[in-house]
C-alpha cells in the first residue's frame, strides 16, 4: 500500500529526539561553561593603590574579586611591583596582598604590577609626587621667628611649641614661632597643603624681661613711701604732701584713676610720682603674653596722657609676678618693676623679716579710708629710725640686684 505523501518512516523519530537532546545538552554545557567563566573573571582580583605624599609612598593593594572563588583567588596571589625596568622592586606574600613603595617627590614615577597566582592581573600605574616642602627663608624678628616655605601650607590648630611660644600663619606659606619668656629648642613639623611634610629646627630666644625690686638703694638712710590702687583720693595726704614735699609714689590702676583725674593733676603737681599698676587690677600670671602686655600698656598710655608723662615704673597686682609678667613689661616701655618689703595697714607696720623698718625699705599702703592716719603713723616709725623719704624713680634700683618676692598683698 502506498504512504501518505507528508508521513516519516517511525524509524526515524528517535532519530530525530536523540539528536534533539543532544543540542540542548550541548546548549547546556556551553551556558554551564560560560558561567564559570564569568565566575572565574569576577574572581579575578582588582589592583588599587593610595599615594601618601606626607612619606612620598605608594601603597599597592589586591582587592578581593566577587563570587564565592574571590577570596579563595586572593588568598593565593601575590604581587610583584617593578619600576623602570628593574624586576622585583617590591613583593608581597601570597595572601599578605599589600606592598609599599617608596617614590621621590616632584617626579612621575612609572609602576608595572604584577599579580602572580591564578588568575595573573598586569597594570602600570603613573605615579605622580608633589615637590618637595622646602623651608625658603628663616628669619629672626621682633615678633619671633619667621619661617617661609615653599609652599602654602595647612593651618592646622597647634599648641605652644615650647612653654607659651605661639605658632600663627601670617600668610599662606608662613609661620612664626612667637617669642616668650621660656627659650625655645625644638623640631616643627609643617604639612602643605598637597601633602608635603617638612620639619624644622627652631630655636627661639627668650623675650627681655623688667626687674622686679623689692627693695631700693638704702643711700642716705633712704625709705620710699607707695601706695596702690587710687579708688579712694586723699585730701589730707595731698594736704602733707604739700606741706612737707613728701615724695609718694601712686601705683594706679586706670579705671579708679578716671574717676578723679583732677586729684590726680594735683597730686603730679605735689610732687607725686604716678607708676602703673594695670587698666584692671588683674592677676597677670593668670593671663597670656599679649594680654599681660595690653594690661600694662593701655595703662601706662593712660595714665601717662593724662599727667603728660608715661610711667616707667609698675607694680603687679597681687605682687603675682612671674617671667611672663616681666617679659609683658619690658613689651610694655616698663623700666622697673616695684614690689615692697613693707606694708601699713590699720592693723600696723609689717615688714619682710618682723623687725623695725630699715634703710631701702619699699613701705605699701593703700588709697583707702583712713589713708592718712595710716601715713601719720608710717612717719612716725620712720622719723624714730632716722630715716628719709626719697622719690623712688629707676635710679633709685642703682645696685640692687633684683628680686623674686613680695610680701603678699594686692
Amino acid at each position: 500500500m502506498p504512504r501518505p505523501i507528508g508521513s516519516r518512516p517511525r524509524a526515524a523519530r528517535p532519530l530525530l529526539l536523540a539528536a534533539a537532546g543532544t543540542l540542548v545538552g550541548l546548549g547546556l554545557v556551553v551556558a554551564w561553561m560560560g558561567q564559570r567563566a564569568d565566575a572565574a573573571a569576577q574572581a579575578r582580583p582588582r589592583v588599587a593603590w593610595t599615594l601618601s605624599a606626607a612619606s612620598n609612598t605608594v601603597t599597592i593593594r589586591l582587592a578581593p574579586g566577587s563570587g564565592p572563588l574571590g577570596r579563595e583567588v586572593l588568598a593565593r596571589s601575590r604581587i610583584v611591583v617593578s619600576e623602570g625596568g628593574k624586576s622585583g622592586l617590591s613583593r608581597a606574600a601570597p595572601g599578605r596582598g599589600m606592598v609599599r613603595v617608596p617614590v621621590p617627590p616632584g617626579t612621575q614615577t612609572q609602576l608595572r604590577v604584577q599579580v602572580k597566582g591564578p588568575m595573573p592581573v598586569a597594570q602600570a600605574l603613573a605615579v605622580t609626587v608633589p615637590p618637595r616642602l622646602r623651608v625658603t627663608m628663616l628669619r629672626h624678628t621682633s615678633g619671633g621667628l619667621l619661617i617661609r616655605t615653599s609652599g602654602p601650607l595647612r593651618h592646622q590648630p597647634r599648641r605652644p611649641l615650647c612653654g607659651t611660644d605661639r605658632i600663627s600663619f601670617p600668610a599662606p606659606d608662613e609661620v612664626i614661632v612667637a617669642k616668650s619668656p621660656d627659650v625655645c629648642r625644638a623640631r616643627l613639623r609643617l604639612t602643605a597643603q598637597d601633602g608635603e611634610r617638612a620639619t624644622v629646627r627652631v630655636t627661639v630666644s627668650t623675650l627681655p624681661e623688667t626687674p622686679l625690686y623689692s627693695f631700693a638703694s638704702p643711700a642716705g638712710r633712704a625709705i620710699y613711701i607707695t601706695a596702690d590702687d587710687g579708688w579712694t583720693p586723699s585730701s589730707p595726704v595731698l594736704a602733707t604732701m604739700r606741706r612737707t614735699h613728701l615724695p609718694v609714689t601712686a601705683f594706679l590702676i586706670e579705671q579708679a584713676a578716671q574717676r578723679n583725674l583732677a586729684y590726680w593733676h594735683a597730686f603730679a603737681e605735689a610732687g607725686g610720682t604716678i607708676a602703673d599698676h594695670t587698666v584692671s587690677h588683674p592677676n597677670l600670671t593668670k593671663l597670656s603674653l599679649s594680654q599681660a602686655t595690653l594690661q600694662w600698656a593701655q595703662a601706662r598710655l593712660a595714665l601717662g596722657r593724662w599727667p603728660g608723662k608715661a610711667p616707667v615704673m609698675g607694680r603687679p597686682p597681687y605682687g603675682a609676678f612671674d617671667r611672663t609678667v616681666a617679659a609683658a613689661a619690658y613689651r610694655a616701655r616698663l623700666k622697673a618693676l616695684v614690689g615692697w618689703s613693707a606694708t601699713v595697714t590699720s592693723a600696723g607696720i609689717r615688714t619682710w623679716n618682723g623687725k623695725g623698718l630699715e634703710p631701702g625699705e619699699i613701705v605699701l599702703l593703700h588709697w583707702v579710708p583712713g589713708l592718712d592716719k595710716q601715713l601719720t603713723k608710717l612717719l612716725a616709725a620712720i622719723h624714730s629710725q632716722h630715716l628719709h623719704p626719697m622719690p623712688l624713680t629707676p635710679a633709685s634700683f642703682a645696685g640692687t640686684a633684683p628680686q623674686w618676692h613680695t610680701l603678699g598683698g594686692d
